[in-house]
């Protein structure tokens, strides 16, 4: 399985930054080039002038005496050099290694996802975020560095001053060997807190360019992946500082041995060492700026990975790499169904119900029919009743008439007289309520 496609060990990690570094050297050292000549120059100012300002200070043959103090003049100009460092010379170094790292940390994820960069793309990315990478590398710089030496001052000075109390009470030479022990044991607890700061914030860089966050959420998401493999990064930096060490001190002590013979002359006349300590400033700054172009990509390679990996064993990152390698993306959303709008139900001929008639309406024969023969009947009734009681009047003429409707009716409808001898139709009650058929 390709690197960067499954959870890799420390060994994995290391071989696929060399074999990343080895492809993309040219790539990678010319990004690095750029801010390691910018930092150079700027601190390679500052000693080569310090170096001459402390040659200055020590005696020459026939000139200035043994022990005597510089000028004042002397000291407001090194004062003047070191604020402007501090507030010039800081911030700028600060503006380019963010770029740098930037630059470095996007190059570095694209080719470890096998597609192609140049430095100029890389430094564009940087610069698009250039005050997003300051952030991070500013919080960076002062949680793990800037305030645990804050703390450590202040503790220092605490410290001291409980020594000249305890030394005017005369038991000052009893606690000595303490405040020794304790200074020893307070400076290696603000290496270990720095050390352990900075692993938790390492992979800050790689979250900010491949996620593209901001400082602070950057900072909290390194935190988070970091979980687990701090002590794996934490290998990683020590080899890459051993590594740096080594290179420094490969190139570093000829050079210096090679100046120190060929100046012997100068220190066994008694002349002042002015050009031997500003050589020795040159090499060394030589020195670093070539430690730092070739050194740099590699730390910073190796961020990306373990970034990688961290993401692959938490989160699965292994199968958007896979995915992104095939090119599938992620599915659509499915499109919400309309509701379905049943047309109204056709009304037909047949089932279509007839406006009612009006009261002075015509109904058809056979509904005059029926009405007729009721009307009859009832008739029928009314007429006998008032026959018996004595009162006839001129209605029974339309009994008459309806009876002979009904006639025809019966007539019509042969099964209506056998119906009503089987008493199977319904009637109707007094109060005009259906009371059913009779079984």
């Amino acid at each position: 399985m390709a690197a960067g496609t499954r959870p890799l060990t420390l060994g994995e990690i290391l071989d696929r930054t060399v074999q990343l570094y080895r492809r993309n050297f040219v790539l990678l050292v010319g990004i690095a080039a750029p801010p390691a000549a910018v930092m150079a120059l700027v601190t390679g100012a500052v000693f080569v002038f310090f170096s001459a300002q402390i040659a200055s200070f020590t005696p020459t043959a026939g000139q200035q005496p043994a022990g005597q103090p510089p000028s004042q003049e002397a000291l407001m100009v090194i004062g003047l050099v070191a604020i402007a460092f501090v507030i010039v010379g800081i911030p700028i170094l600060l503006g380019v290694f963010a770029v740098a790292l930037s630059a470095l940390n996007y190059a570095a994820s694209q080719v470890n996802r096998g597609e192609a960069v140049t430095i100029r793309g890389s430094y564009g990315f940087a610069f698009r975020h250039f005050w997003r990478y300051v952030g991070i590398l500013f919080l960076q710089a002062l949680l793990s560095w800037v305030a645990p030496y804050i703390v450590f001052i202040a503790i220092f000075i605490v410290g001291t001053i409980l020594a000249a109390l305890l030394a005017k009470s005369g038991a000052g030479s009893a606690f000595a060997p303490l405040f020794v022990i304790a200074a020893v044991v307070l400076i290696l607890a603000l290496i270990v807190v720095g050390v352990m700061l900075w692993i938790r914030f390492s992979l800050a860089f790689p979250v900010s360019v491949a996620e593209q966050k901001k400082a602070w959420p950057s900072m909290q998401r390194s935190g988070q992946l970091t979980k687990g493999s701090r002590g794996r990064i934490f290998v990683m930096f020590l080899l890459v500082w051993i590594l740096s060490i080594v290179a420094s001190v490969v190139l570093v002590i000829p050079v210096d041995i090679v100046i120190a013979l060929t100046m012997k002359k100068a220190f066994t006349a008694g002349h002042t060492p002015t050009l031997y300590l500003t050589l020795i400033q040159v090499v060394n700054l030589a020195v670093g700026f070539l430690v730092r172009v070739f050194v740099m990509p590699i730390y910073v390679v190796a961020l990306v990975l373990f970034y990688a990996d961290q993401r692959t064993r938490i989160e699965g990152y292994d199968i958007e790499q896979l995915m992104a390698q095939a090119g599938w993306t992620e599915p659509p959303p499915l499109p919400v169904p309309a509701v379905q709008q049943f047309p109204p139900l056709p009304q037909s001929p047949e089932t279509a119900m007839p406006p009612l008639p009006s009261a002075s309406g015509v109904f058809s024969e056979e509904l005059r029919t029926v009405a007729a023969g009721t009307v009859a009947e009832n008739s029928f009734e009314a007429a006998s009743t008032r026959v018996d009681s004595g009162h006839v009047d001129s209605s029974h003429d339309n009994s008459i008439e309806f009876s002979s409707l009904e006639a025809g009716y019966v007539g019509a409808n042969p099964d209506v007289t056998r119906l009503v001898e089987a008493d199977r139709v319904e009637t109707i009650s007094s109060e005009g309520h259906s009371e059913g058929p009779v079984a």
